[in-house]
């Protein structure tokens, strides 16, 4: 029980009150100040505890925030990459695609050319006929010796402007033939050059082998892992290798799935250290406020203040 004494109301009062030994009334002392003081040991050794705990947490906490960001930073780095491979398998499988209508049209020219000279082949064959059967007539003209068949009379004229267009007709025949045969030459090159075989298509379809780039329905059906890992070479120091070995696509990726769950473990660890941080420093705040609060009590009912 609480014992005080009576309050000193002039001068003379509180120096013979003050002159007191505050503990000489009660010889068990103030009991909420000897059970504060207790409670204050206990509380400044709970709040000491609770404090490492907080303090470690936080290490931890930042520890793995920091492997994170790292995991994090370098999966971005891995994601962007694949991202880029992706697009420039969009971009092959779209040049293909293109090559395969320009291969058709070289096709179909090649086949094109190759009837038209067959017609224009056909044509001099024609003409050439005729022109034999003209040389003949003018041979069977002249042995006729006859006036009215004479040079540009009647229909010795007709006859002669016949000649004269079929010559011309043959001397256009080399000039012609020339140009069909090289237009030959330039569409099967360029058909040659753009097909499966040698061509500019089999250079798409290795990259797109090499980038295990899948087809226009989204499915791969030459899906071949080890052909997309990048071989080194014999030259150079065997001791140095790369590491580490991705195969494209990069998501499908051993390594790259191994740093997924790397990842998301370490998320996870994040997510439940940071639930521990919030409640050791919640726990830690509590046990200080209920300190400062006792050391603010005690300071108030110090008997060794009550006179000051």
């Amino acid at each position: 029980m609480l014992v005080y004494n009576k309050i000193c109301n002039d001068d003379k009062e509180k120096k013979d009150c003050c002159d007191k030994n505050p503990g000489h009334e009660n010889e068990g002392g103030d009991s909420c100040y000897d059970t504060w003081v207790k409670d204050l040991r206990q509380v400044t050794s709970d709040w000491r505890k609770a404090n490492a705990v907080a303090l470690k947490t936080e290490t931890e906490y930042g520890l793995v925030l920091e492997e994170r960001d790292r995991l994090k930073a370098w999966r971005s780095d891995w994601e962007a990459t694949d991202e880029k491979v992706d697009a420039l398998c969009r971009q092959l499988e779209l040049f293909m695609l293109h090559l395969v209508k320009v291969g058709m049209v070289t096709e179909k020219t090649y086949e094109a050319i190759e009837i038209l000279f067959c017609m224009t082949e056909d044509l001099y064959i024609r003409v050439d006929k005729l022109k034999t059967g003209y040389d003949k007539l003018l041979q069977c003209i002249q042995c006729l010796n006859r006036p009215e068949l004479g040079p540009g009379i009647g229909i010795m004229k007709c006859i002669e402007n016949y000649g004269a267009k079929l010559d011309a007709v043959i001397q256009t025949r080399d000039v012609l033939i020339t140009q069909i045969i090289t237009a030959l030459e330039l569409a099967y090159d360029m058909h040659i050059n753009i097909s499966e075989e040698y061509g500019l298509k089999s250079v798409i379809l290795y990259w797109k082998k090499k980038f295990n780039c899948k087809g226009p329905c989204g499915c791969d059906h030459n899906h071949n892992t080890q052909q997309a890992k990048i071989v080194p070479g014999n030259q150079g120091n065997d001791s140095c290798k790369l590491q580490p070995r991705i195969s494209l696509p990069i998501d499908e990726d051993d390594y790259f799935t191994g740093l997924e769950d790397d990842y998301k473990k370490v998320k996870e660890e994040l997510d439940r250290l940071k639930v521990e941080l919030d409640a050791a420093r919640e726990k830690r705040d509590t046990l200080l406020a209920c300190k400062q609060s006792l050391e603010k009590a005690i300071e108030e009912v110090n008997p060794a203040n009550k006179c000051k």
